[in-house]
């Protein structure tokens, strides 16, 4: 080989093996609510979600965040936070400073901003790329942006309609990053409880929703261009009312109490003035609850350090549900539930990957909710912002991001030295066969 083809090869080597990533650099993001861990295993006839670990990646439970409810849970897995330092620390919540209280209708900026999802991670470095199909905060503008698609979330709409729209989008508008979700099969183990027949059948439909996603993305030809993350922000517990309900009013005297935001399996309370000791001691001598001072709620809950968390935190038994609005409780009587401590089997969500930037059939014991982020910034070429997760716990997961492969989002300084390298390459080897 002559000097000058030897020169040329180091100079592709070199350029195209140095922070130039193959990753494809698509990523479809889907929740199914409350779907627990182990109901691929215990659930018969299963097809795609088998199949999607045998040609993909699993883990046995992932690890989620506590409180183990639904805003706060899928806002860690989009923004890579615990709770408490991205602010969404329950469904319900009270804000001391502004007066106002949160519910899962509230779209005000200033609720969202203690953290940043991944799409506005990607608009901010790439414009115009991401499309949201329902996630908690994706309707409100943080730090100034919205994903560049996002849709109102309207429950009634078909199950099917959202894969179809949502797959669609990689092709008609080039989305990079595209986030679906589902209601299922949270509202069937709330309606029925986990362990009903009724749940193993619609854990059957939500597996028939995971082969037309994968129908959808090969009938595109998408298969080996979008990576497809599959995964969940709590699990379910059996719930017993009014067998295991408890009135936390016949403990707490209600006048020294000035908000109970949320209660249920965690119960926040903002005692009056002056009183928080008084009501930590009524309270204590509730059953079948651990209740806690904030400054003294156990570390690796990482719920302690925002001013959303109240003064007074309950954290009931699994199974055993406190109400401090006991009509509500009872109208709603739920045979299954979540939210309580995510040390629970039972609290504990799924997670399957599968991609060309994927490897086949590896399978590890968990990683964390908050792993999920720096992931997805590495597979879609982004800076992360700061967050509590780790890149390595994901690691072998990903193929190699480097070699020969230029990814089509390379630099066109990259692009410009390799075309010219390649020109090279061919003129000398015309001139030598002739």
């Amino acid at each position: 080989m002559s000097g000058l083809m030897l020169t040329l090869l180091v100079v592709v080597v070199v350029v195209g093996g140095e922070g130039v990533q193959a990753y494809s650099g698509k990523v479809l993001l889907v929740s199914m609510d409350g779907f627990r861990w182990d109901y691929v295993r215990r659930v018969s006839g299963l097809k795609h979600f088998p199949g999607l670990a045998d040609s993909g990646c699993s883990v046995d439970y992932v690890n989620n965040t506590f409180a183990t409810v639904t805003f706060p849970c899928h806002y860690s897995i989009v923004t890579g936070l615990y709770e408490e330092s991205h602010g969404i620390v329950a469904n319900r919540m009270y804000d001391r400073k502004r007066k106002t209280y949160f519910s899962m209708a509230s779209k005000e900026s200033y609720w969202w901003e203690g953290g940043e999802p991944i799409w506005i991670t990607v608009e901010k470095q790439r414009r115009n790329s991401t499309a949201v199909y329902f996630w908690p905060g994706s309707e409100s503008v943080i730090q100034g942006l919205r994903p560049s698609i996002t849709m109102a979330y309207n429950q009634s709409v078909p199950f099917g309609q959202r894969v179809s729209t949502a797959v669609s989008w990689f092709v008609d508008h080039h989305k990079d990053f595209v986030a679906l979700y589902f209601e299922e099969p949270d509202l069937a183990g709330h309606r029925y409880g986990p362990d009903s027949p009724l749940v193993d059948a619609k854990v059957r439909d939500m597996d028939g929703i995971l082969g037309q996603i994968l129908a959808e993305l090969d009938d595109k030809n998408l298969t080996d261009v979008v990576n497809v993350i599959i995964t969940s922000d709590h699990g379910m517990t059996n719930v017993s009312i009014p067998d295991k309900l408890i009135d936390v009013w016949q403990y707490v005297n209600k006048s020294l109490v000035d908000a109970v935001p949320d209660f249920e399996a965690v119960t926040a309370i903002l005692p009056r003035e002056g009183q928080e000791a008084e009501v930590f001691r009524q309270a204590s001598q509730i059953p079948h609850v651990t209740v806690y001072h904030k400054d003294q709620i156990p570390d690796h809950f990482h719920y302690r350090h925002n001013d959303r968390i109240m003064p007074i935190i309950i954290i009931s038994e699994e199974g055993w549900t406190l109400s401090s609005d006991m009509n509500e409780t009872l109208d709603w009587n739920p045979k299954g539930n979540h939210g309580y401590s995510n040390d629970l089997p039972s609290m504990k969500p799924i997670f399957f990957a599968r991609g060309p930037d994927f490897r086949k059939g590896v399978n590890l014991p968990s990683i964390r909710s908050v792993d999920i982020y720096p992931l997805l910034c590495r597979l879609l070429h982004v800076h992360p912002a700061p967050n509590n997760g780790s890149v390595a716990n994901t690691d072998r997961f990903v193929t190699d991001s480097t070699g020969l492969a230029v990814s089509l989002h390379c630099s066109t300084a990259v692009r410009w030295v390799l075309g010219l390298s390649f020109t090279l390459m061919a003129t000398w080897w015309m001139s030598s066969v002739h």
